[in-house]
């Protein structure tokens, strides 16, 4: 492959490298930084190098179309994913070829937009649930990161299968915090040592996956004993069937897992950087307080009601532009190619960062300020729709996008006309991307009920089956 460089001569520009590790260290130390870095100093195609693996940071809009649209067979999930396969298995996340092709098109049914719409008035209630509790704190700091993880996964409960899990949602964060870190390095790893090896961490993760692995298979075994056929996820996935039949046990596993890992984390995530961003704007955060009131009038929000929460959907699209979740997704490349006018050897890995995507001045203005109005109409149809990736784009994009959005607004919708959030003074916000994009110290705030035109009484509240 470095012959082949020498040959042509059209090796993509990158930082200079260690002689040995190459830029593992650039990566390991500041990833957000020196992806941003690389691009403004070598431009849209970056070449790093990782000990012996080329890596190339893919920037720019037509590169980004071609990999994962107009050529997106002559790629698949790089190696890295390697880390999470083992907490998701072989589940949408992480297969690919027919395996990931046939598990798409038994699971795309249950996420059609009216099964979807279906679960807005139990994430209203839920939502509603944690700002009842919240009235009892009246001024106290919360880590509101940690309460988003304990109520988006009560959501997934709720959604997937069908069950109330608030007495499981104290435990979960902190095994998914144990879960993410450990597969986030164990994928960056140079030496990937055997979970098997009676090491520390290897202890830790076993603990945190047999309890992951033990929730899940108690609603599944519980739901086959029953014979109960419900119209929740869990059943639309049992029951989905194709010409090869239904999904054996392993992948049903392995797609329930990723659906309660992908659908409870991200979103979490989502929400905790809104209210953040929201804390740092008030003329926004007021502006919101007034849409919803001038909307709901105290009420609960439903999916009826979305549409005319036009700022409220601004908001959340400007979060995910400066917070992705998924902040950089991986392909490996299995046929030569060519992007930017270079050539890509089969081999190669590529890294598409929606991080540093959705900061590119050739298609953002004041790339690191938040501002909404970027999504009116207008402005937003005239954008390069490879410019936003934060679901991804093409075959793979990811499959729980509006059920995300849905969510996301609702919970906004619920908690922020009820309580005004507030960020604790001193706080150290810092990022934190491993698998996914966290706030690494949480998200302390002070949480204030505010008097809205009209409180929610229970008769007002959607009925929510236990």
């Amino acid at each position: 492959m470095r012959l082949e460089w020498r040959k042509t001569g059209r090796r993509p520009p990158g930082p200079k490298g260690h002689p040995v590790i190459g830029h593992v260290h650039l990566l390991w130390k500041d990833p957000l930084h020196n992806l941003l870095e690389a691009s403004r100093d070598h431009g849209d195609l970056v070449r790093f190098d990782f000990g012996p693996f080329p890596y190339y940071l893919v920037n720019d809009v037509d590169a980004v179309k071609r990999v994962l649209i107009d050529n997106n067979r002559a790629y698949v999930k790089s190696r890295n994913y390697e880390g999470l396969k083992l907490i998701l298995g072989e589940g949408l996340v992480t297969s690919d070829g027919e395996l990931w092709r046939r598990q798409r098109k038994l699971a795309q049914p249950a996420f059609l937009k009216r099964r979807i719409d279906a679960f807005g008035p139990p994430i209203a209630r839920y939502a509603a649930d944690m700002a009842d509790a919240w009235e009892a704190e009246r001024g106290e700091a919360l880590d509101v990161h940690e309460e988003m993880m304990k109520l988006t996964f009560r959501i997934v409960g709720k959604t997937l299968f069908d069950k109330d899990l608030a007495h499981e949602a104290d435990a979960i964060g902190p095994t998914v915090s144990v879960l993410i870190h450990f597969a986030n390095d164990w994928a960056e790893s140079l030496l990937r040592l055997p979970t098997w090896l009676p090491l520390p961490r290897n202890f830790e993760f076993r603990r945190a996956m047999a309890s992951l692995d033990r929730l899940v298979s108690d609603i599944v075994e519980t739901r086959r004993a029953t014979g109960d056929e419900r119209e929740d996820l869990l059943g639309l996935l049992m029951s989905a069937t194709d010409e090869q039949g239904r999904m054996d046990e392993q992948q049903l596993r392995d797609e329930v897992i990723t659906l309660v890992m992908a659908g409870h984390e991200t979103t979490a995530n989502l929400l905790s950087w809104t209210w953040y961003l929201l804390s740092r704007h008030p003329e926004t955060d007021r502006a919101l307080e007034a849409e919803l009131d001038a909307v709901l009038g105290g009420r609960l929000p439903t999916v009826e009601d979305l549409p005319k929460l036009e700022l409220t959907d601004r908001v959340v699209r400007e979060s995910l532009r400066l917070y992705p979740p998924a902040w950089a997704f991986e392909r490996d490349s299995i046929e030569d190619d060519e992007l930017c006018g270079y050539p890509i050897p089969a081999g190669s890995t590529l890294g598409i960062s929606p991080y540093a995507l959705h900061r590119h001045p050739d298609h953002w203005d004041n790339p690191e300020g938040f501002d909404p109005d970027r999504w009116l109409p207008d402005a937003a149809k005239a954008r390069n729709r490879f410019a936003y990736l934060p679901f991804g784009a093409g075959p793979r994009q990811c499959i729980g996008l509006g059920m995300a959005l849905m969510e996301a607004k609702l919970v906004i919708a619920t908690l922020r006309q009820r309580h005004h959030l507030a960020l604790v003074p001193g706080h150290r916000v810092e990022l934190d991307p491993a698998v996914t994009l966290r706030p690494k110290h949480g998200m302390r705030m002070t949480v204030r009920p505010r008097t809205a035109p009209q409180r929610p009484h229970d008769q007002t509240r959607p009925a929510v089956a236990s």
